[in-house]
């Protein structure tokens, strides 16, 4: 008995060390020794892999430093800038950035426009009856005529003034407008309506290729002194605009008054403050005073033509 059971043991104990040898061949685990620090797995025992997703709810502080650690940098590499001031234009160089100082001149501030664009007076007349005749009366402050429109029929659905007189005139900023409409049927019967006055301040209108910006006088000085009104900033604001706008070549300054001993000081007045708004080159800016003796009724005004 004791032989068969050595005999048994001599024949089955070969198989383990075969089996052990072949599965750390096919493990990958095998190779610990070289460094990867993993195990062999034994017989019977099981591997579990995967994943599980854990949302992480703790708050974290966050606080910008006190100072920017890339502000010399940033300097050093941010684009450059001008301003365009009376001392850029004499010391720029137009060869080097010609389009920012072209650009210069066409900057505009915001204003609140105070002038008449272009129509003075738009009307919408409308009758249910038959009109056989019209007309249109415009007068000035003092009462006279200035304009007249008449026709036959029935009147259009609009009627404009541009504000040109009958003799071709512009008429003159400051003064007082008003209108009457006058309306008759086929046998003369009138129906009038008479409109509120109109105070013009000042008007930008083109006359002959060039714009024109008229301003009345006493918008801009008190009366007949070197002291500027209360709101002419907002006056001069808008008409360097409406330069700026429309410049091509030069601009020319016109001062019409009837006062002769003030148009030297309103227009030393007027050059400064138009140069302070206006970038100009050389010889494009002319002023000159224009006395008005004997002229019925009196008036003052600036006229701007620009072109």
């Amino acid at each position: 008995m004791r032989k068969l059971y050595l005999l048994l043991f001599i024949f089955i104990l070969p198989l383990y060390p075969q089996t052990a040898d072949t599965l750390k061949k096919e493990s990958p685990s095998d190779t610990g020794k070289k460094g990867e620090g993993k195990r062999p797995y034994e017989i019977g025992e099981e591997v579990i892999k995967g994943e599980r997703p854990y949302l992480i709810t703790e708050k974290k502080l966050f606080a910008l430093p006190g100072f920017n650690p890339f502000r010399l940098i940033e300097e050093k590499l941010k684009s450059s800038s001008y301003i365009y001031d009376e001392k850029l234009y004499y010391t720029i160089d137009s060869l080097t950035i010609p389009s920012l100082f072209i650009a210069s001149n066409y900057l505009r501030v915001p204003v609140r426009k105070r002038f008449i664009y272009g129509d003075v007076l738009i009307l919408f007349p409308y009758f249910e009856k038959t009109v056989a005749s019209w007309r249109l009366v415009i007068f000035d402050s003092y009462g006279e005529e200035v304009k007249r429109i008449e026709k036959e029929g029935m009147p259009p659905a609009t009627i404009i003034w541009d504000g040109k007189k009958d003799n071709g005139e512009m008429i003159v900023p400051g003064e007082l407008y008003s209108f009457t409409f006058f309306a008759y049927d086929a046998i003369g019967n009138e129906t009038k309506i008479t409109g509120e006055p109109l105070k013009i301040s000042g008007l930008f209108y083109e006359d002959k290729g060039k714009k024109v910006v008229s301003i009345a006088a006493r918008e801009i000085f008190q009366e007949w002194s070197e002291k500027l009104t209360p709101y002419a900033k907002e006056i001069l604001d808008e008409a360097a605009n409406l330069v700026k706008e429309n410049l091509k070549k030069e601009i020319g300054v016109f001062i019409y008054s009837h006062k002769e001993e003030i148009l030297s000081t309103w227009a030393e007045i007027l050059e400064r403050e138009l140069k302070r708004r206006i970038i100009l080159p050389k010889g494009t800016f002319s002023i000159l005073p224009r006395f008005l003796p004997g002229f019925a009724p009196k008036y003052s005004k600036i006229d701007i033509l620009v072109h």
